[in-house]
């Protein structure tokens, strides 16, 4: 079964194939060893390849984020040197999959290839409007070409580590029976009163255990961005839209009920319950074959994570810091 079609595989060469790019791997060591950023298996990685890897992630993160997104910090560092790590590792993992897949006689034809880059085209709208693409990232043909078999590679490598994994019967039944409210459509209608302090939460929770006007308190005394406005208003929600506190208590309160001091990342809200729908849990027959494709999908990606983890931990690796 193919996974990889046009568009797919497109937008990994663009957005993060450029890791696993023709040149990747210099055939002259020594010319670039200045220049190395990584070394893989005696396999030198080079700042050009880097930069040409890293560009693609700068500017996708930019275009989303902004450029202040680069002295954020993530896990004690700058993101700028958090993405580059990742960047480097992903560049070495790719390197790693693609000599193992070598020496398993994976292989990808010229033909496979030229059905993706033919699907590639006519997403874009023709031959034009592709090689405009092409030309605005910098990248011949030949290069897609190249970029796009390793990525086949990669993705046929992957099919063979996972092809042996199943999901036993008794796994998607215990999911089903432990995870109710993911094929339960219970809704709640409900409003609530947002404060920064426990304090000022009592005293707003006495008025409106008093009878005074849920709405007419949500409007006065609400922290709540738009309160003013929205008088508190939620409007209908399930289950995993909100964040877990608030959400046990909404679906633990009655029509009518208002909540005791529910406390979140968010503050001490109180809430009020206009409407509640309870529906019967969708049967287990019905969603069986959507719970074994996601058991699956988790199980094979774990399999291949531990055997891309088993290559890394076996391989001869150095990176440079320094050079990145």
């Amino acid at each position: 079964m193919r996974i990889n079609k046009g568009l797919l595989v497109f937008a990994a060469v663009m957005l993060v194939a450029a890791v696993t790019g023709c040149g990747i791997i210099r055939k002259n060591p020594e010319a670039v060893k200045n220049l190395a950023v990584a070394e893989v298996n005696g396999y030198v990685i080079t700042r050009e390849e880097f930069d040409k890897s890293f560009d693609l992630y700068k500017a996708g993160y930019e275009s989303q984020y902004g450029t202040d997104i680069w002295n954020t910090d993530m896990d004690g560092k700058r993101f700028i040197d958090y993405v580059k790590e990742q960047v480097v590792e992903k560049l070495i993992l790719d390197r790693l999959i693609l000599e193992d897949a070598q020496r398993q006689g994976i292989e990808v034809t010229r033909q496979e290839v030229d059905q993706e880059i033919k699907e590639t085209k006519d997403y874009f709208g023709g031959e034009q409007k592709f090689q405009e693409v092409l030309t605005a990232q910098k990248m011949s043909e030949e290069q897609f070409a190249e970029e796009v078999r390793q990525i086949l590679i990669i993705s046929k490598y992957r099919e063979k580590v996972v092809e042996g994994v199943t999901v036993p019967a008794e796994d998607i039944r215990k999911y089903y029976d432990e995870n109710p409210k993911e094929f339960k459509n219970d809704t709640v209608k409900a409003s609530h009163i947002l404060l920064d302090t426990r304090e000022k939460a009592e005293e707003v929770l006495a008025k409106a255990k008093a009878g005074e006007d849920f709405g007419q308190l949500a409007e006065r005394y609400s922290v709540e961005p738009g309160a003013d406005t929205t008088k508190g208003d939620l409007g209908e929600f399930g289950y995993g839209e909100m964040v877990q506190p608030f959400e046990e208590a909404a679906f633990a309160l009655e029509e009518g009920e208002i909540s005791d001091i529910v406390e979140t990342q968010f503050g001490f809200h109180i809430i009020k319950v206009f409407e509640k729908t309870i529906v019967d849990p969708t049967p287990f027959e019905e969603v069986r074959d959507n719970i074994e494709a996601m058991l699956l999908y988790y199980k094979q990606e774990e399999a291949y994570s531990q055997a891309v983890s088993k290559l890394r931990e076996q391989a001869d690796v150095k990176t440079y810091p320094k050079n990145m």
